[in-house]
């Protein structure tokens, strides 16, 4: 596998395609007609390659040569004048703009329901467990398909659970900055933007950009912050029922229409080698699409593959061991030393946010 993936404009339309397809069934734009419209109605994809470098006569649109290239579609948010992009960490020309801001909607403080009253989800469903002061909610992954971040408050912590289908990747952290009298509150918004083909995040106080894998603030007045991330935790329905009887999960009543009974992702998921946009610099250690562990650790980051996790590992870290095991719905993380982060993700793009990422494969 190349250490680098880059796609064919045909591709990329298609990827693209594909999406705004998602994007329909899920009814995310405010502007069309119908929750089966596209997105952006008519308009089609729109790739910005950059040229090849001199001497390169191959005109090949997705050769290494060509660069990367960068898909903004028409009707997407402009990222220059809707957020603050001081002190961005990020490259500029590497975020993809795909949807208007807030077109995946993020949910704040939604209804739930005892999780045996939980009739929308099967038995198999997924779920992000959150545990905090005595208090234990429950995120289904099926509602984060269409709302990607939940801001609520568990065991009187405010926290976000946040997701991002594309790269099955799962993180759950405070929302809180700041100690004391300059303690804040952060919300947080999906930009409709990528970044390695991961979730751009936005908090509605400063319009900082914040990325779910680089696991800190990207951009803003905030740029370089890492918020207190819990251990991410991923369980079935059945097993959260058995370890949590009588606990809530949020429920399908989010004041939005979506069939949480389904996911649009599926064929996604069913592709090992498909990425619906391009990612430059993804690491040849695994394949693509390989679930596992991501770990940051002080100035060292972790991958380990769900197959290597099996039913419990021990992972050692400079600060101390993380404790996980693989769940038939993911990562179940059960102990993690404070200020390590954990996320659940696929190789390809934990492995492009972070390149020197240690391995521990099967």
């Amino acid at each position: 596998m190349p250490s680098k993936s880059l796609m064919t404009a045909a591709l990329v339309s298609a990827g693209i395609a594909s999406y705004v397809t998602i994007a329909g069934l899920t009814g995310f734009c405010p502007m069309c007609k119908s929750v089966t419209d596209s997105v952006f109605g008519s308009a089609t994809p729109v790739a910005h390659t950059t040229q090849p470098e001199e001497g390169d006569e191959s005109g090949d649109p997705a050769s290494e040569s060509d660069g990367f290239q960068i898909v903004n579609r028409e009707g997407s948010v402009d990222i220059e004048t809707t957020f603050d992009l001081t002190d961005l960490s990020i490259p500029r020309d590497e975020i993809h703009t795909l949807l208007p801001i807030d077109a995946i909607p993020a949910l704040t403080d939604p209804r739930t329901q005892v999780i045996d009253e939980a009739e929308f989800l099967p038995d198999d469903a997924r779920i992000i467990v959150v545990e905090m002061g005595g208090d234990v909610l429950g995120v289904p992954l099926a509602v984060l398909n269409f709302h990607e971040i939940v801001n609520t408050t568990v065991g009187g912590e405010p926290i976000a659970a946040t997701y991002c289908p594309l790269c099955d990747s799962a993180t759950v952290f405070k929302r809180t900055v700041g100690e004391g009298d300059d303690a804040e509150v952060l919300e947080f918004g999906v930009s409709g933007a990528l970044y390695n083909s991961n979730v751009i995040m936005y908090d509605r106080t400063d319009l900082g950009l914040w990325s779910q894998l680089a696991l800190e603030a990207v951009s803003g007045p905030r740029a370089g912050t890492a918020l207190e991330f819990l251990p991410v935790r991923i369980v079935t329905k059945t097993q959260f029922a058995m370890d949590y009887p009588g606990s809530h999960v949020v429920s399908k009543d989010t004041g939005h229409e979506r069939d949480y009974s389904g996911s649009p992702y599926t064929s996604f998921f069913e592709n090992p080698d498909y990425l619906l946009v391009p990612v430059s610099g993804i690491g040849d250690a695994l394949p693509l699409k390989t679930l596992g562990l991501g770990i940051l650790a002080g100035e060292k980051a972790y991958f380990v593959s769900a197959g290597a996790i099996g039913e419990e590992l021990i992972i050692p870290t400079e600060s101390g061991d993380v404790v996980a095991r693989a769940t038939e719905a993911g990562i179940d993380v059960l102990n993690a030393p404070m200020g390590v982060r954990t996320a659940q993700a696929f190789y390809y793009s934990w492995s492009a946010f972070h390149p020197s990422t240690e391995v521990i494969g099967e």
